[in-house]
């Protein structure tokens, strides 16, 4: 009985000490920045941390919700690149029926035709050591991107989407590389940043480009644990 008392002991400790910041869940058309997430864009076609902009603008929609740089009606000034999220649990096809298929709870991303990045940026909230873990995919008919996980402003991890890997119930999972997957530990101090970025790829468009992004960062372990 002790052992067991130990171990269940053991196992409450680390669940206290993990800390999980997963930007589906915690996703929010509402605020900008919203606690540890932020949404926004490259200013140029560079991934440098100061060309970072949060967008302005949320549309708010349903079932699929977006935000971009500035207000905007449709595709033109303001709107790429987007930041986009699927508000329900079931897979949705945007504009409904022929158009990009995001999956339930799914962040999708699309750069500017002239290089601007779509960025989704965790900041720290303490020091410690994180668990970062990324998963892109092509989501549109055929995307032809290339994607970023970047510690401020270094590369963590860079791969290139070409095909489509969203929900086979939609369309078949074809293409060279449809999805991306990465994870790894990172130290980090208050305040560093995470990038997930999704650009426009080899082909220098953003014809067809929407890209899918599931992310979670796992406080492992820190100083000051907790939100």
């Amino acid at each position: 009985m002790i052992r067991i008392a130990v171990v269940v002991m053991f196992l409450a400790m680390v669940a206290q000490a993990q800390t999980t910041f997963d930007l589906s869940a915690d996703f929010s058309l509402r605020d900008n920045p919203n606690k540890v997430w932020q949404y926004g864009y490259s200013a140029t076609k560079s991934l440098a941390p100061d060309q970072f902009r949060l967008d302005k603008y949320s549309d708010g929609g349903s079932p699929i919700g977006f935000w971009h740089p500035d207000a905007s009606s449709g595709p033109g000034p303001g709107y790429y690149p987007y930041v986009a999220y699927n508000t329900t649990k079931q897979s949705q096809a945007w504009p409904s029926p022929n158009g990009w298929v995001v999956r339930g709870g799914e962040v999708a991303m699309e750069a500017s035709n002239s290089g601007q990045y779509s960025l989704v940026r965790f900041v720290a909230p303490v020091a410690g050591t994180y668990k970062i873990s990324a998963q892109f995919a092509g989501v549109h008919v055929w995307s032809t991107t290339d994607v970023h996980v970047l510690h401020n402003s270094t590369s963590l991890f860079d791969a290139d989407i070409d095909g489509y890997g969203g929900d086979p119930a939609f369309r078949k999972v074809q293409g060279a590389n449809p999805t991306a997957a990465y994870s790894g530990q990172v130290e980090m101090k208050a305040n560093d940043t995470v990038t997930f970025a999704v650009g426009y790829g080899k082909n220098k468009t953003n014809s067809g480009d929407t890209t899918g992004l599931f992310a979670r960062v796992v406080l492992l372990g820190g100083a000051d644990r907790g939100r």
